[in-house]
Parts: C-alpha cells; sequence; structure tokens
C-alpha cells in the first residue's frame, strides 16, 4: 500500500512538473546611450558601447513583459509569472540598474522606455502586452508614448507620468544648462548617500515601504526585504541622468489620436502623489480602464496577486476578442469580394 501511495505521489510529482512551461534566462546588449535620452554629460565616450539587460521567459502565445519597481527587480512576479506563462510568452527583466543586469554608466543618459525597445528588438518581438508596476508602470507610459505601435496593451499601475521638463523643443544651450545643473545635484546627493551608508539607508527605505503597502504587507515583507537587501543601490551612490521624458511624455499622449487598450490599477493605500500621476494619465488617455484593488499600497502584484491577474485577464481576454473579430471581418465573404471587385 506504501509503495502504491509514494508511486503516485511520484506520478503527480512528475506530472505536475512536466506541465509547467519551459523557462529560459538570456541577456541582451542595449546602447549605452539611447536614441531618445534627452540627459547626461557627453564630455567622453562611453567606456563600452552597450549594457547588458538580464531576461527570463517562459511559456507560449501573445508576447507579455513584466516590468518591476524601484528597488526590486524580476523577482516582484514571482507569485504571477508562472500562472501567466501557461497561456501567454511571458517576459520579465531586470531594468538596467537593477537585479542581474548591468549598472549604467556615470554621465551618460539613457531611457528605460529605450531599453525595453532595444529588448524587443533584439528577441525579435514586434507587438507586445506590457505590464508596470511603480517605476516599471512609468516605463510602460513612456514607451506608450513613444512607440505605440508596438503595444497591444498596457497594464499601469502605482506608477505613470514623472515631473521632469519637456526639453524636446528647448534650445541645446539650455538644456546643457539644465542637464549639469541637475547632475552636479545629483553627484552631491550621491555624496551625501555614501556618507550615510547602505545600511542606514535601506533601513529608511524599508519604514517607508511599509507604510504605503496594505493590508497584507506582512504576506510580502520577507520578499520585499529580500529584494532591496540584494539590490546594489547604484541610483543612491551616484549622479543617475534622468532615464525618463517626463513631461514630454504628457504632450506625446495628449497627440495620439487614439491608444493602446490600456489598464490602470491603483493599490488603495498608495501614497497621494502617485494617485495623482494616475489620474493625469487617465485625463490623456479617457479610455482607459481604472480599477481599484482595496487590499493593496504600492506593491498591487505582490499583494494582491489573485486580484491583479483577474483585472489583467480581462484586459487581455477582450484584446484577444477583438482581435480576433478583426481577423475574422478581414476574411469574410464580403471583405473577400470587395478586395476582388
Amino acid at each position: 500500500m506504501r509503495r502504491t501511495q509514494l508511486f503516485l505521489i511520484t506520478f503527480l510529482l512528475v506530472a505536475c512538473l512536466a506541465c509547467q512551461p519551459k523557462r529560459s534566462t538570456g541577456y541582451v546588449e542595449v546602447p549605452t546611450v539611447t536614441p531618445n535620452a534627452l540627459s547626461g554629460v557627453y564630455t567622453m565616450s562611453p567606456t563600452s558601447p552597450t549594457c547588458r539587460i538580464y531576461y527570463e521567459v517562459a511559456g507560449q502565445g501573445d508576447t507579455l513583459i513584466l516590468l518591476h519597481g524601484y528597488g526590486m527587480d524580476r523577482r516582484m512576479w514571482d507569485k504571477v509569472f508562472t500562472p501567466l506563462s501557461k497561456q501567454h510568452h511571458v517576459i520579465r527583466y531586470d531594468l538596467r540598474g537593477y537585479g542581474l543586469s548591468d549598472m549604467p554608466e556615470v554621465g551618460f543618459g539613457y531611457l528605460h522606455a529605450d531599453d525595453l525597445r532595444a529588448l524587443m528588438d533584439a528577441l525579435s518581438i514586434q507587438k507586445a502586452h506590457l505590464v508596470g508596476v511603480s517605476l516599471g508602470g512609468k516605463v510602460v507610459t513612456e514607451f506608450v508614448a513613444l512607440y505605440p505601435s508596438r503595444v497591444l496593451s498596457a497594464t499601469i499601475s502605482s506608477g505613470a507620468l514623472s515631473r521632469i521638463p519637456d526639453r524636446q523643443a528647448a534650445p541645446a544651450a539650455a538644456v546643457k544648462i539644465y542637464n549639469d545643473t541637475v547632475f552636479a545635484e545629483s553627484r552631491i546627493k550621491a555624496q551625501q548617500n555614501a556618507q550615510r551608508g547602505m545600511v542606514a539607508l535601506k533601513a529608511e527605505w524599508k519604514k517607508g515601504m511599509k507604510s504605503i503597502s496594505g493590508k497584507r504587507y506582512r504576506h510580502i515583507k520577507e520578499d520585499l526585504e529580500t529584494m532591496i537587501d540584494d539590490w546594489q543601490a547604484w541610483q543612491w551612490v551616484n549622479p543617475e541622468t534622468d532615464p525618463f521624458i517626463g513631461d514630454q511624455a504628457d504632450s506625446l499622449l495628449a497627440k495620439q489620436a487614439t491608444h493602446p487598450p490600456m489598464l490602470l490599477l491603483l493599490g488603495q493605500f498608495d501614497y497621494t502623489e502617485n494617485k495623482k500621476a494616475m489620474y493625469r494619465l487617465s485625463a490623456l488617455c479617457p479610455e482607459a480602464s481604472i480599477q481599484l484593488l482595496p487590499d493593496a499600497g504600492h506593491f498591487t502584484v505582490m499583494e494582491s496577486p489573485k486580484a491583479f491577474m483577474k483585472h489583467l485577464q480581462r484586459l487581455l481576454e477582450r484584446v484577444g476578442a477583438t482581435r480576433q473579430n478583426n481577423v475574422d471581418r478581414h476574411n469574410s465573404p464580403l471583405q473577400q469580394e470587395e478586395k476582388v471587385n
């Protein structure tokens, strides 16, 4: 009897593992200085023309790319990565300066949104569903502004538009003065942080993360603090250039006649300024769907993974149904007759 039970348990474990989507990992090379960067001190060439971005991929179907938050890494998506990969080709990656990806090179401008485009190009992905939380939400927003034709849908949570002046139309001399001033201020701040020490900085950061989490903080505390402990915090002790286009995204989104299908997920206990940024985005993209996650704060996908996935799956199903209807309409006998005539 015992042998039979052991056999059944072993069989079930093997069957379960066989059903899991195969996962692969790798690196892609992205330009050290990216095309749309508006920041940077270009007194010399970067040490390397490229830097490496680490990614993980699993599953088949439409591509779904997951972008993590500030101070986090790809592990932020642990609770949903495998479930999502059962129906989709899912990619999660460490943004430049985080996790296993390369750190930025001091003084050279880049955009996280440009890095995302370079990742998609390297992996031969023309279009994708994009999902971002916090820092990742800002990256997705700017990607929609810069590369709308590459987006199947955008799910944005806990981060939207950043407040950085639009320098695109400014005179080159004015942009240089602004960039040099910001870079000098960043250098002073980095020196102050180095004097305070990483232990003190991270202890303070953990307290702040707890204050903007929801009712389930105790369930995510260990995972959250592990990522913070592992984070190199390069951004704190180095003068980082602005990796965003800021207010330029507002104007680009306002000029777009239509936007990709968009879902905005708000954690009830997230901080007020972040909610304001999300509502500002909803004003620019009035067709976007807005959902409140009542038990969550800033780390929505970690705090309320089931609710997060439920709303995301509804969006993906709606987009899939619309695309299928368009294909059916395109291939209908009436359409074929019109083509012939």
